[in-house]
């Protein structure tokens, strides 16, 4: 994987995605520094923009936004001196400790990405993807408003746990996975769906484990049930729902409930119960 241009001063670091061409606007990073610098008092006056804004931008689905500090900001028109990606999802977070880091999951987009491209068929990649991210900054100033931002492609779709059908049929012939329909019926579950109040969701979560089991043995690891990274194309109508071509995108974060230490307990604990079904 390539390595990332990244740019530290007193105040900030700031991290780029390899694919500059696409992450950045009118500027090439190895311009000179004048106008770099220029480029990055541009992107604090975007940023300062942004947060007193942020009402208006909000596209966090949780309600919650305030108590956990984690903002997801949604930008259609961002300056094309910035970049050349006018559609973005900006995610932030006030206070580190106790929260999200969103540097590291930053460079877990990226390896992720780079693991399905060599690891995945074509067909594979068509159905899973990983959000795109352009470019991760750290404030070193306390003062700052946001301490951690990411900026991602803004995807338009809905979580996993939103749909009424789980996975569509195409992707759970490619991956082998049991619909929702068969997981209801597999008697090793029963327990799962018994503690679960919310029958539909449990199915659902069942459902990742499996597929986190085929990407296991394809090399790829994944833990926890919560990865906002991860997209599944959902292009075929087969839901009561009507597609669009920009909402065909589920988003796996299934479980939002769960802190993040109990999801992969639940994942490796629930994986050997799919085996009885290979």
């Amino acid at each position: 994987m390539a390595s990332n241009p990244t740019y530290t001063d007193s105040s900030l670091h700031l991290e780029i995605a390899p694919n500059l061409d696409i992450v950045l606007g009118d500027m090439a990073w190895n311009s000179p520094d004048a106008e770099r610098v220029e480029w990055l008092m541009r992107l604090q006056h975007f940023i300062e923009t942004l947060v007193q804004e942020r009402d208006r931008h909000d596209i966090n689905p949780y309600q919650d936004t305030a108590y956990k500090g984690v903002y997801i900001l949604g930008v259609e028109d961002a300056p094309s001196s910035l970049f050349q990606q006018a559609n973005l999802a900006v995610k932030g977070v006030r206070q580190l400790r106790g929260r999200e880091n969103l540097r590291r999951q930053f460079h877990r987009s990226l390896a992720l990405a780079d693991a399905f491209r060599q690891k995945l068929t074509a067909e594979e990649q068509e159905l899973l993807q990983i959000c795109p991210v352009y470019l991760s900054l750290e404030n070193r100033d306390p003062q700052q408003f946001f301490q951690q931002l990411l900026f991602m492609k803004r995807i338009e779709g809905k979580t996993l746990g939103e749909t009424t059908i789980g996975f569509s049929e195409e992707f759970c012939r490619v991956f082998q996975i049991p619909s929702l329909e068969e997981v209801r019926r597999l008697p090793q579950f029963a327990v799962h769906r018994g503690c679960d109040r919310q029958k539909h969701r449990q199915l659902i979560k069942i459902q990742t484990v499996y597929l986190f089991r085929h990407l296991w043995q394809r090399g790829i690891p994944i833990l926890s049930l919560n990865q906002k990274n991860i997209l599944v194309n959902q292009s075929s109508p087969s839901d009561t729902n009507s597609y669009t071509t920009c909402q065909r995108y589920f988003i796996i974060d299934p479980v939002a409930d769960f802190m993040p230490p109990i999801t992969p307990l639940y994942n490796l604990l629930s994986t050997p119960l799919t085996l009885l079904t290979s």
